[in-house]
């Protein structure tokens, strides 16, 4: 990794940032779950969001569909960069979304 990759990376290395980029993965998984499992039925942007928050057959696969952006630049962020402090941020938001998650479901 060359000298002005670390250099930008370094920038980066925060907790907050770290919650603010935690906090957006998921809205981002939730619109790719969305183009992904509704792509060959004519379910609406409304129904769907509908299936995810109410008790619904697909509701635990759509909510962990939407977690899935947050594991991937879990693995980026931790083991191929090493941004330990914004790490933590993504770990946090994680874990709460992961809290809501079973609120959710159960």
């Amino acid at each position: 990794m060359g000298f002005i990759m670390k250099e930008k990376l370094a920038k980066i290395d925060n907790v907050f940032v770290g919650l603010i980029v935690g906090a957006i993965l998921p809205i981002i998984g939730f619109y790719i779950s969305f183009l992904v499992k509704a792509r060959n039925t004519i379910v609406s942007f409304d129904a769907y969001t509908d299936l995810a928050f109410n008790s619904s057959v697909e509701q635990q696969d759509i909510l962990i569909f939407c977690l899935i952006p947050n594991m991937f630049m879990f693995y980026f962020s931790n083991f191929r960069w090493q941004l330990n402090e914004f790490t933590k941020g993504l770990v946090a938001v994680t874990i709460v979304c992961l809290v809501g998650l079973i609120l959710l479901t159960y």
